[in-house]
């Protein structure tokens, strides 16, 4: 696991639950949308499965990749967790 990936920083993280245009992971390219239509299906944990087990192999980039140079868990543990109350 890389070492953005590790902190689950919650208060310094900012996310637009109701938009869902653009990417929630950027690395693994998850959109909004689709983390919606999973939520909906009761599928998210898939989605959450399919990024940790790429984490490991072949390796997150988000420092990079991600504009707020975080790891994505902590934003789509807050937008799963938005919209399941909502």
């Amino acid at each position: 696991m890389m070492k953005c990936c590790e902190n689950d920083d919650q208060k310094d993280s900012k996310l637009e639950s109701q938009n869902l245009e653009g990417l929630i992971c950027y690395c693994f390219q998850h959109s909004k949308k689709e983390l919606y239509e999973a939520i909906q299906k009761g599928e998210e944990q898939e989605i959450i499965n399919d990024i940790k087990s790429k984490i490991k192999d072949p390796g997150c980039f988000c420092e990079t990749a991600n504009p707020s140079g975080k790891c994505c868990l902590s934003d789509i543990k807050k937008f799963i967790s938005f919209h399941k109350e909502n």
